[in-house]
């Protein structure tokens, strides 16, 4: 590694940036190291955060390369110059790239850019002008599966168990046998707009409830559903509503929810589609980087409360 560093003329080391002023909470285990006369950056992340472990040294915890950026247009870079991998040639428009990777085209993803699992490593391509040249091409290391335990798995509500409670009171009987398997009581806190009760840890999932509008009573208003990673946490092992996967691609969510989407906000590295239902709103956030759902969200409407 330090001869990579020392071969793209990069002096600086990875490290973990740390909050001195406040006994040291960590900001950020992620770090990039660029050359913009090369076109190349590489990124490294903390190896207790890549493995979802949040009780580490700051100070000492190995740094791992985890993505590789070439770029070939990007503000302030200049263009990368050498072969890229997996020979994508550097004029290749998306139709090129993707007829140079078709062994692979089962494992793509698309949106805004191309995704590939690739058997050394997860690969994206960027496109510029409608897909006339490259962007970027990045390589990234695939983050290790955090499954959910299988006794906790077991322990989850359906879906359909979950939309027929939402935006019902907290002291509701039925929301209380419905999440009563998860200890609900045991992890209910308080926060200044009513209570939360997390499970993300172990089983990936976030009850919040609030009080509605001039109402005393908390009503249960938004149910999060994560992929692992998104919040340091276990995968949810259920279901997702309209039969969502993890690792469906924004365009196969929109294709599975059956119309376009109410609302879509898409930013760099994230995105948002919104659906409002008459049984409750649901938002997916999906990453525009690696296009798969980082988390799920159903939002009590005011035909469920009125239900």
């Amino acid at each position: 590694m330090q001869a990579l560093l020392a071969s793209l003329n990069i002096i600086r080391q990875p490290s973990i940036d740390v909050d001195e002023s406040d006994e040291g909470p960590v900001l950020s285990a992620q770090d990039w190291l660029i050359n913009r006369q090369l076109g190349i950056e590489l990124g490294f992340e903390a190896r207790a955060h890549l493995l979802g472990e949040d009780d580490f040294d700051p100070y000492n915890e190995p740094m791992l390369l985890s993505q590789v950026y070439f770029y070939l247009e990007h503000d302030e870079v200049k263009p990368y110059k050498g072969p890229l991998p997996f020979n994508i040639g550097l004029d290749e428009a998306k139709n090129t790239v993707r007829a140079s990777l078709a062994a692979y085209e089962s494992t793509r993803r698309s949106y805004l850019r191309d995704t590939w699992e690739m058997p050394e490593c997860r690969l994206t391509v960027s496109y510029v002008d409608n897909g006339a040249r490259i962007g970027f091409v990045l390589c990234l290391m695939r983050p290790p599966v955090m499954p959910a335990d299988d006794a906790d798995a077991a322990l989850v509500p359906t879906i359909d168990q979950i939309a027929r409670v939402m935006g019902k009171p907290l002291a509701d009987p039925e929301v209380r046998l419905t999440f009563a398997p998860l200890r609900l009581d045991q992890n209910l806190e308080e926060d200044e707009t009513g209570s939360v009760a997390s499970f993300t840890r172990h089983i990936g999932i976030e009850l919040r409830f609030r009080y509605p509008n001039g109402g005393r009573d908390q009503i249960l208003a938004n149910v999060l559903l994560y992929r692992e990673h998104e919040v340091e946490g276990a995968r949810w092992p259920g279901e997702l509503p309209k039969g969502l996967l993890f690792n469906d691609s924004p365009e196969q969510v929109m294709h599975k929810v059956g119309r376009p989407p109410d609302d879509v906000l898409d930013e760099e590295f994230d995105g948002y589609a919104t659906w409002h239902f008459v049984e409750y709103s649901l938002q997916v956030k999906y990453s525009t980087i690696e296009n798969y759902i980082l988390c799920v969200q159903l939002v009590a409407t005011s035909a469920s409360l009125a239900a």
